[in-house]
């Protein structure tokens, strides 16, 4: 390209009218793409044109070499915040864009260039979430992350937009590198690099004024970033650039799979509107996507009718965390149909967008084989304990000593009584400390529905093979007091706040459970609590009989009728939704397990 055909391109530059310059009102029309929102516990600048970009910038951020090294996939390092040489690791996606450590400076491009040159190699920045690492937005650093941030509209710019783009690029990064002196190095014609000057002591006017207040180590970052990325914006985008510009802002997202993700997105468009824009954002990764409409209001659409799993599934996990559903209303809840479908009508979800999408990902990953033994093996753990404490009371049990007061009612002074009570309290506090303000997930709710009636007779055969807690002693002894208050309300209360609500709740967290209105079958909590319940059954039955050791018969009988006790009562207090129908059927159970040695 000779001289002359470099002047004509140049008086067609849009640098050479940059709006500080021609007194353009800030902003002009261009769209604000850039917003700074919190992302879990971290502030991130995204833009609305690539939400799967995440750019964290902190000041005195840095990594050493091995840990930057074995950062997770996705990982981009600006510009000094790793302490190594720069590298490129294709195989993992993790990028070390840096000219200070380990290098030659003088030799190498500086972070600007090098983002630009993994652009023009053909970095894939759509294929999955990135995360942009950097700790000062000076001009280098800045023009790096527009150039990862703008990686699609780069690659719409005519021939002549782009090469202008990497003059401005080439220029800085030669000035970054090796000082003004050296910037005839950029072999820009003369008028060509007084214009880019000039653009580049626009964009960093804001930047000198702070360093020479002395308030640049104390400046918010991200903001101060995107209003400079908007900057750029202005010298290389007009309007018409943006004619099918829609604002889709992205409130949250989590992956599905390795290949397919749910966001939370919002726009003034409807669903089907809004596909086309979302493929051109997500390309295919999209797999569930959530529109909001209003405060409280989604739409829901599955994007890929090829994932191995359908919006029921995603229905019914919302159903079960959302505090306006607790999966008890036949018509304020999640559903739709098995592509599309929405949140509560009459009184809209009370999730937070974060807590959507990792609905989403629960229903989607269920809990392998190894996860389930784990979660079992944890809240087995915590029943045994709490079991332990109680007999442990048991056996040290003395209120007349402890309080001084001999004249105690005979109740209050038995062994049993103290046993009881210390189950309930601990049960009942261990399910405080767990529960969260989410009761209804462990039946800490009113009953529902009423099909659960058909359970009690298996209940009371279970209770009466040997499953309910019934000491022989007192029906033949008559002991109606430690019979009706330990035998028939107490221990029933604190065995199903125990393994009803604690052990069932905790196993039902990652695991699908009955409601009132699905089909009837065994859940893997109801199995879990039941095992526990057995084995909370054959060691009362081993305690009770020291002196009289059981025979087969009666443990194949105790614990054949806690399996069948538990298993009914496990689906009592699904169908229920609730653990108090299951403690009124146990409590029968109990008192019909007392009566047989009477009438017998």
């Amino acid at each position: 390209m000779n001289a002359s055909s470099d002047n004509n391109h140049s008086s067609r530059f849009p640098l050479e009218e940059p709006p500080l310059l021609t007194g353009r009102p800030k902003g002009g029309n261009l769209p604000e793409r850039y917003t700074v929102k919190s992302n879990g516990q971290d502030r991130v600048l995204t833009c609305l044109e690539a939400p799967n970009q995440n750019v964290h910038i902190e000041a005195g951020l840095s990594f050493s070499a091995s840990v930057a090294k074995k950062s997770p996939s996705g990982t981009i390092f600006l510009d000094g915040v790793a302490q190594c040489e720069p590298f490129m690791d294709h195989e993992r996606q993790v990028y070390n864009l840096d000219h200070h450590e380990g290098c030659v400076r003088s030799f190498t491009l500086a972070a600007c260039e090098q983002a630009l040159v993994l652009y023009m190699k053909g970095l894939d920045l759509q294929n999955r979430e990135w995360n942009i690492f950097a700790n000062e937005p000076d001009l280098d650093t800045v023009l790096a992350i527009w150039i990862i941030l703008n990686h699609a509209r780069i690659a719409r710019q005519d021939a002549t937009q782009r090469r202008l783009l990497f003059a401005l690029v080439r220029y800085e990064g030669i000035i970054d590198a090796l000082g003004l002196e050296l910037k005839d190095l950029s072999a820009l014609p003369p008028e060509l690099m007084r214009k880019i000057q000039r653009v580049i002591d626009h964009l960093r006017s804001e930047e000198i004024a702070l360093k020479k207040e002395g308030r640049w180590a104390k400046a918010d970052y991200l903001t101060y970033t995107a209003a400079i990325l908007h900057k750029v914006d202005q010298i290389f985008y007009k309007p018409s650039d943006f004619a099918d510009y829609f604002g889709v802002e992205e409130l949250a997202r989590i992956d599905l799979s390795d290949q397919r993700i749910a966001a939370v997105v919002e726009a003034d468009m409807g669903i089907y509107e809004i596909e086309p824009h979302l493929n051109k954002l997500y390309g295919n990764r999209l797999g569930i996507v959530f529109l909001k409409k209003g405060l409280k209001n989604y739409t829901v659409r599955q994007m890929d009718m090829f994932m191995p799993i359908t919006l029921d599934e995603i229905y019914e996990r919302l159903n079960f965390v959302d505090r306006a559903v607790k999966n008890r209303t036949l018509t304020n809840k999640w559903g739709g149909a098995a592509d599309i479908g929405g949140s509560p009508r009459e009184s809209g979800t009370h999730l937070s967008p974060t807590e959507i999408v990792q609905a989403c990902q629960e229903a989607v990953r269920k809990p392998d084989l190894a996860q389930k033994t784990y979660r079992f093996g944890l809240a087995a753990a915590l029943a045994a304990f709490i079991v332990l404490c109680a007999h442990i009371v048991r056996l040290i049990w003395n209120p007349a000593n402890w309080l001084a007061l001999p004249q105690l009612h005979p109740l209050w002074l038995h062994p049993d009584f103290g046993m009881v009570l210390s189950l309930l309290l601990a049960s009942t506090f261990s399910l405080a400390l767990v529960v969260d303000h989410r009761g209804w997930q462990y039946g800490w709710s009113r009953p529902i529905g009423s099909q659960w009636w058909a359970l009690l007779p298996a209940v009371l055969a279970g209770g009466v093979a040997g499953g309910a807690w019934a000491p022989a002693a007192w029906a033949i002894d008559k002991e109606w007091l430690y019979m009706a208050c330990l035998g028939v309300v107490g221990m029933p209360l604190a065995v199903e706040i125990l393994f009803r609500a604690l052990v069932h709740g905790l196993l039902a967290q990652y695991a699908r459970i009955q409601r009132y209105d699905t089909r009837w079958f065994i859940s893997w909590p109801n199995l879990g609590s039941t095992l526990l319940f057995m084995g909370f059954a054959f060691f009362h039955l081993l305690w009770g009989r020291q002196q009289d050791p059981p025979n087969t018969i009666k443990i194949a009988s105790c614990l054949a009728g806690a399996m069948l006790m538990g298993l009914s009562l496990g689906m009592v207090r699904e169908r229920a939704q609730s653990i108090w129908p299951a403690v009124f059927f146990h409590m029968l159970a109990s008192a019909a397990a007392f009566l047989m040695p009477i009438l017998l």
